[in-house]
């Protein structure tokens, strides 16, 4: 098992999907990215933010789904 000194992170541990906080910050930093470096970095903006924007669907099917299944129960 390989860990990485500079961040301490074990390289075999299954990684845990982003939450709504993790993509905020960093869509924040690579809106900085974009403005300091200039838009060669606007397509990981772009997919940060639909990342985002997929959270809220999947919210809302699961939302829709149980609804509908405690309706026909």
């Amino acid at each position: 098992m390989w860990v990485d000194k500079a961040q301490n992170i074990c390289k075999t541990a299954p990684v845990e999907a982003p939450s709504r906080s993790d993509i905020k910050h960093g869509m924040t930093v690579a809106a900085q990215l974009v403005r300091r470096y200039g838009p060669k970095y606007w397509p990981v903006l772009e997919r940060l933010r639909q990342e985002y924007d997929a959270l809220d669907d999947r919210e809302a099917l699961l939302v829709s789904l149980l609804s509908e299944a405690e309706k026909a129960a």
